[in-house]
């Protein structure tokens, strides 16, 4: 691990500040080399505050994920382990950037043999060697991360009984899904509740025919009733319609004696009329001569 002796190198030199009541020091002018130090120590204090920025990160986030609270649908834990994950990315861009560079310097350097060369190179085989232990930190703790959450989508797919196989998992974790069997579930909820439907509906039928045939029997049964109550009517109504007939028989029979008496009559009349008509008429004759 490299010393920070940035502040320390800073206060002995000409740009440190001092204060007005202490006597005024004359410092020497700092040379090219020692300039040169101040500046690769600058970055490689840069460089080392990320590492630790990104070590930090790592520690909450192992302390999050070891937390028996945790669950991958907690929308507010997740977010802040994205945040977190997106911190570490963007940190190790940048330091892998400017290891880099750092690198690309110490290849174009010209003399390989002098105390500086030296100096930055050890800064910079710390710094990387550093960065490359924080780096697989990050990805080991981004595959625990990943591996939690898959098992517990497994768990609760299990529980749900629903097979699911770790792409599917991985799918579902890599498009973010917070909730990857709530769409099966409400889709078995949403078929059952059709089927629910669709029983109530021919339930609902088959109670309106039942109430039809329930009608039927009731109308069947008035009609009964009013049957028993009216028959001795109906019977009384059968034997006058029985009369009646018969009574229309003798009628015509009746009518026909009385028009074979009128025609007898007609004719006893003609008859009767003819013999008075000829006794009138000789009746005349006979005064007439006499």
């Amino acid at each position: 691990m490299v010393k920070d002796r940035l502040a320390e190198l800073k206060s002995k030199s000409k740009y440190a500040n001092h204060n007005a009541d202490e006597p005024s020091q004359v410092e020497a002018p700092l040379s090219r080399s020692q300039e040169e130090i101040f500046r690769n120590l600058e970055k490689f204090s840069q460089l080392n505050a990320w590492i630790q920025t990104i070590r930090a990160n790592i520690a909450e986030m192992r302390k999050q994920i070891g937390s028996s609270k945790f669950h991958y649908n907690d929308k507010a834990f997740r977010d802040r382990m994205e945040d977190k994950l997106k911190e570490n990315n963007h940190l190790c861009q940048r330091i892998n950037s400017s290891i880099k560079h750092v690198e690309s310097e110490l290849g174009d350097e010209c003399v390989r043999t002098g105390v500086l060369f030296r100096i930055k190179n050890t800064q910079f085989l710390v710094i990387r060697d550093d960065y490359l232990s924080a780096y697989r930190e990050h990805e080991e703790l981004v595959l625990y991360y990943e591996h939690r959450i898959m098992s517990m989508m497994k768990l609760e797919a299990k529980a749900m009984n629903y097979n699911i196989t770790d792409d599917e998992a991985l799918e579902q974790l890599t498009g973010n899904q917070r909730s990857p069997f709530a769409g099966n579930l409400l889709e078995e909820t949403e078929r059952e509740r059709q089927i629910l439907r669709d029983i109530m509906t021919r339930h609902s039928q088959l109670e309106a025919l039942e109430k039809s045939l329930m009608e039927v029997r009731d109308m069947f049964v008035r009609i009964s009733t009013l049957v028993m109550e009216q028959g001795s009517l109906v019977q009384v109504i059968e034997y006058h319609a029985q009369q009646a007939t018969l009574n229309t028989d003798h009628g015509a029979h009746q009518l026909q004696k009385a028009r074979e008496y009128q025609i007898k009559t007609l004719k006893k009349r003609t008859c009767l009329l003819i013999w008075l008509s000829t006794a009138l008429a000789v009746l005349l004759f006979l005064v007439i001569i006499f």
